[in-house]
C-alpha cells in the first residue's frame, strides 16, 4: 500500500518536521535503511550457529549407538526366532517322507542338507564347501577362532539370508545333529559367536530342533541353573555359541540384559 503525504510550508513552521513525517512513511511502506538496521538483529551470529551444531553433534553422539545396539538386538532376535520356526517345520515335513528322524539313513552331512532339508526350504541354495571355508568365527573376546565349515561341512543359505551349516552327518549312533547358523554375512568373512554365529541341535530321538538337550550335556539343565556358567562360556568359546542361544531363547527371544557379547 502506497501513502501519499503531502507537506505545505505556510506561515513559518518549523521545517524540521518535513524530515520526520517522511520518516513516517517509510516505516508504514517497512523499508529499511542501513542507520536503522544497526539498532536491530536479524538470525543468528556465528557463534550461535556453531554452538547449536556443537550441541546437535554431542546429542547424537550420545544417542546413536544406542540406537545402532537396539537395531542390531532386534535383528538378531528376529532372525533367531525365525530360524528356529523354519527348522523345526523342516524337520516335521521330512518327517512326513522317511519317517521319524531316529529312523534317517546314514548320511553325510552334505546329504543331510541335500536330503532333509533343501527339498523343503523354497528359494534356497546350496552352499559348497570351498565357499564355506572362508567364513571365520571368533569368539566375543576374540582369543579363538575356526573356519566355518571345519574343513569339510556344506551350507544352506536361506532366502531370507541366514545360511545354515551342518557340522556332522547322521550315523547310528547320531543323538544330536548340529546346525550351526550364521545369521548375515558381511564383506569381512569375519563373525563372532553369539553375535553373528549361533548353533542350534537336533533331537534325533524327538525330531525337535533346540538347544537344551547341548546345554543338558554341559551340565546346565535349566534356564536358570548355572546361569553365571551360561554367561561366562557364551563369551569366552566358540563351541557354546549354543549356550549363548540358550540365554536368548530362555527371555522369550528377547537379548537379557546381562548378555555378555556386545551386538
Amino acid at each position: 500500500m502506497l501513502v501519499y503525504l503531502q507537506v505545505r510550508f505556510s506561515g513559518g513552521g518549523d521545517l524540521k518536521l518535513a524530515p520526520q513525517g517522511f520518516c513516517g512513511v517509510e516505516k508504514i511502506n517497512k523499508k529499511c535503511y542501513i542507520s536503522d538496521m544497526k539498532h536491530h538483529k536479524f538470525g543468528f551470529t556465528l557463534a550461535e550457529v556453531l554452538i547449536t551444531l556443537g550441541i546437535i553433534g554431542v546429542v547424537a553422539a550420545m544417542t546413536l549407538p544406542m540406537l545402532i545396539s537396539n537395531n542390531n538386538k532386534t535383528e538378531v532376535e528376529t532372525r533367531l526366532q525365525r530360524v528356529d520356526s523354519i527348522l523345526n517345520s523342516v524337520v516335521k515335513l521330512a518327517e512326513n517322507d522317511y519317517g521319524e528322524p531316529k529312523y534317517w539313513d546314514d548320511a553325510s552331512p552334505q546329504d543331510v542338507l541335500k536330503t532333509y532339508f533343501m527339498p523343503y526350504l523354497p528359494g534356497s541354495s546350496f552352499v559348497s564347501e570351498a565357499f564355506m571355508k572362508n567364513y571365520k568365527v571368533y569368539t566375543a573376546d576374540g582369543n579363538k577362532s575356526f573356519t566355518l565349515n571345519g574343513g569339510y561341512a556344506s551350507g544352506i543359505k536361506l532366502k531370507t539370508g541366514e545360511i545354515i551349516q551342518i557340522s556332522n552327518g547322521i550315523n547310528q549312533t547320531s543323538g544330536l545333529l548340529q546346525i550351526g547358523v550364521l545369521l548375515k554375512q558381511n564383506k569381512t568373512g569375519k563373525y563372532v559367536s553369539g553375535k553373528d554365529y549361533f548353533t542350534f541341535f537336533m533331537d534325533m530321538s524327538k525330531g525337535v530342533v533346540d538347544v537344551k538337550p547341548w546345554a543338558e550335556h554341559w551340565g546346565v539343565k535349566s534356564c536358570t541353573q548355572n546361569r553365571d556358567l551360561l554367561l561366562e562360556q557364551c563369551k569366552t568359546s566358540i563351541g557354546h555359541s549354543a549356550l549363548c542361544l540358550m540365554l536368548i531363547e530362555c527371555n522369550g527371544w528377547k537379548i537379557p540384559k546381562d548378555y555378555p557379547v556386545r551386538l
